[in-house]
């Protein structure tokens, strides 16, 4: 089994998630865990492993979401076409000061 790179939460209040995938236009979401590497969301979009996203998480009372290149590492076979999915998503390299306030918004959260 594979050990994780960061500690994983599950946020207290909820956090949304917006999804661009390359062209393909944007798909919505909550977060059901999130770690500064990476997150569990639940979206209706449709994602294959290895896809390269651009992320965008918006924290309760936070007024700019944070916005993170990421990459689909895992997700749950679809079982509806219309049912919400499960995707593992792993963050993109981030500047330092983005780092930092990524890790302070998922401190707040927790």
């Amino acid at each position: 089994m594979q050990e994780r790179g960061a500690v994983r939460i599950t946020p207290r209040a909820a956090i949304t998630v917006v999804i661009e995938d390359q062209g393909y236009g944007q798909a919505y979401g909550v977060v059901a865990n999130i770690s500064e590497a990476g997150a569990c969301v639940w979206t209706n979009g449709r994602f294959t492993v290895g896809d390269s996203l651009v992320v965008r998480l918006s924290f309760v009372r936070e007024p700019q979401p944070f916005q993170t290149p990421g990459q689909v590492v895992w997700g749950d076979p679809v079982t509806e076409r219309d049912a919400a999915t499960r995707y593992g998503l792993k963050f993109g390299p981030v500047a330092a000061p983005d780092h930092e306030r990524l890790r302070s918004l998922i401190s707040a959260s927790a």
